[in-house]
């Protein structure tokens, strides 16, 4: 969630004090807080956000007696510190600080430490456990000091430095940055010129961020409304240098998209919709496995007008097909299948429980390979999928491998190709491997699905589509027919479970595609050798003897993308996974069936106008 925040600089001690006064009762609390000297005189930065969190407290114009006395008493009360910043006022060092009340790790702080012992108390900390959190260097009575703060929170890896002329600092961030650490603190200071002191961390959540310093006031103000208009808010603002020369350094972080980017996927959303007649939409986008961005768009009926959230679920069509492929990858890695096992017949995974014998020539050759390939022989013009519907899916199973009962009989489907030689779209074929799945663990085929896929994923809200308006759930949109004489509450979309059946939210489809994408930044729920397996084409050709673009239940491309679209009556849908760690999904409540082609052309643009449009990836994870 992106709360609302604000932040300040060059503020006097009573501008400061007002602003406290004033953002408090607001439910702001503070981040950060910096005091420094202009001309002698007192000033402040301070950061802030509107989001919940515990009870904090803040002081400041205390001497070091004073600010040693808090560590007296605060403590006691629940307290521990968050960032002390000391600052100069009229030759004394004064201190600024930040408290918040809440358990928290065991803490150890530090002021007036001679760089003489810097080394000597940083070791003394680190072997006991601790990690330093703030660091800040200050002068008191012309005598160069530091302050910090260390607590026994978990941190792999943390670096410390100081002394950093301004050329060694940006050699220094280069090789941190090199090497993955984030620069977490900065503290810019005099000592016979400009120096920097700074903490480096590794091992923390991700953070997507920027530092700058040397700045002036106004150019500050400047890298503010810029990095400000990419998403970036600051994290730590930091004033030094001596009279009026006073500078700054900042970092920045990125925790959501930017309000220009949310506006702009908005907008190309908004001319989407309106070419193609679509009254709702839902997109949600990945990033190295974290959910970056998850909205809704329009309304969930045109009836009604209730807008269209994140939350609520459509049918996804063909977007099913890689769910049920993963379902099979997963039994095959439990031993319950191999891609080799023939389908029908004796000895098949299906037998001859469904049609009529004898079956027609090399129906009985049928693997599951070659259902999860689209290879199984028959014709895509020979799919059923969108007939016959007064059929049960055990009745349109029992036409499809039926015949006449004559002598020879004639077939109701026979095979057009050869099991294995040839691609065909075919929805029948990942109908078919629901009822494989459903063999082989003796479950329905969502049950299959949610305990083998679904669950592992984190997922709780997919379900098995209703056939009519009044099956529909209350979480779910409606579908609103444009062009088409097919009813989107006719089709018997249950009857397509394991190839077009399934209701789900983008963010759901999200949560399994991290999970079965080959990348490290979440766990797979299928081995490697299972993702290379399913991700690896198929040799047969398409009907023109051309090479084909379709693994196993997954369209994919030389590039490393894979992905799968599909739409019926009412809907249409598209995921993705690329080569670059990019997730995207959207799914819409209205097919264009006046200009079908020219839909699904422009929803695969989608996500290349969108994501071409960010180029500063935030590192909070919404899952």
């Amino acid at each position: 969630m992106a709360y609302a925040w604000q932040t300040r600089h060059v503020q006097t001690a009573a501008d400061y004090q007002t602003l406290v006064d004033t953002l408090r009762p607001q439910n702001y609390r503070p981040l950060d807080v910096n005091g420094y000297s202009i001309n002698g005189v007192p000033h402040f930065a301070s950061i802030w956000e509107q989001s919940p969190g515990p009870d904090w407290l803040l002081r400041h114009d205390l001497t070091s007696d004073q600010h040693s006395a808090l560590f007296q008493t605060l403590p006691g009360q629940g307290y521990r510190p968050i960032a002390v910043s000391p600052y100069d006022k009229g030759g004394t060092a004064r201190f600024a600080s930040l408290w918040y009340k809440d358990a928290g790790y065991a803490f150890d702080a530090r002021h007036g430490i001679l760089p003489a012992d810097f080394q000597a108390v940083f070791d003394q900390l680190k072997a006991q456990g601790y990690r330093p959190v703030d660091f800040c260097a200050y002068t008191d009575g012309g005598q160069l000091r530091f302050s910090a703060i260390w607590d026994k929170s978990p941190m792999p890896e943390w670096a410390v430095r100081h002394g950093m002329t301004p050329g060694t600092f940006t050699a220094e961030r280069a090789h941190w940055e090199a090497h993955g650490f984030v620069l977490w603190r900065v503290s810019g200071y005099l000592d016979g010129g400009t120096r920097y002191a700074a903490i480096w961390i590794k091992g923390a959540p991700e953070v997507t961020w920027q530092a700058r310093q040397g700045l002036s006031s106004a150019e500050y103000q400047a890298q503010f409304d810029a990095l400000r208009a990419r998403g970036f808010r600051p994290a730590k603002i930091n004033g030094y240098g001596t009279g009026a020369a006073t500078q700054y350094a900042g970092i920045w972080h990125k925790p959501y998209l930017s309000a220009d980017e949310e506006t702009f996927i908005g907008n190309t959303m908004a001319t989407f919709m309106t070419a193609h007649g679509v009254p709702g939409a839902s997109v949600a986008v990945t990033n190295r496995g974290r959910l970056v961005f998850a909205r809704g768009f329009g309304v969930t009926d045109p009836a009604t007008n209730v807008p269209v959230t994140a939350s609520h679920l459509f049918r996804i069509a063909s977007v099913a097909k890689p769910i049920t492929a993963v379902t099979v990858f997963r039994l095959i890695e439990r031993g319950l299948l191999a891609l080799g096992d023939r389908v029908f017949g004796a000895g098949g995974r299906l037998g001859t429980t469904f049609g009529r014998q004898p079956y027609a020539p090399n129906i009985d050759r049928i693997t599951v390979q070659h259902l999860l390939e689209h290879t199984a022989g028959w014709a895509r013009s020979q799919d059923p999928m969108f007939s016959r519907y007064t059929l049960t899916q055990r009745e349109l199973i029992d036409w499809m491998l039926g015949h006449d009962g004559r002598t020879p009989p004639t077939f109701n489907a026979p095979l057009t190709h050869t099991p294995g030689t040839t691609f065909e779209y075919l929805n029948f074929g990942y109908c078919l491997l629901g009822r494989v799945i459903e063999r082989v663990t003796g479950l329905t085929y969502a049950e299959a699905v949610r305990q083998n896929v679904l669950v592992p994923c984190g997922i709780t809200d997919m379900h098995i589509a209703g056939d009519t308006l009044a099956d529909r759930r209350a979480n779910e949109v409606v579908y609103t027919p444009r062009g088409s004489t097919l009813s989107p509450y006719g089709i018997r979309i249950s009857r397509m479970d394991s190839h077009g059946g399934w209701i789900a939210s983008p963010a759901d489809l999200m949560r399994f595609l991290v999970r079965v994408d080959g990348f490290a930044s979440k766990q797979d729920i299928l081995t490697a050798a299972s993702i290379a397996t399913m991700s690896t084409p198929t040799t047969a050709v398409d009907v023109g003897g051309g090479t084909v673009d379709y693994a196993k239940g997954w369209h994919i491309h030389s590039s490393g993308n894979r992905w799968h679209d599909g739409d019926v009556p009412g809907t249409a849908a598209m995921f993705v996974r690329t080569a670059d760690q990019i997730g995207w999904a959207v799914l819409v409540n209205s097919r264009n069936d006046s200009n079908l082609d020219g839909m699904r052309a422009d929803i695969d643009q989608l996500r290349r106008t969108v994501t071409q449009r960010i180029t500063d990836w935030p590192a909070t994870d919404l899952f």
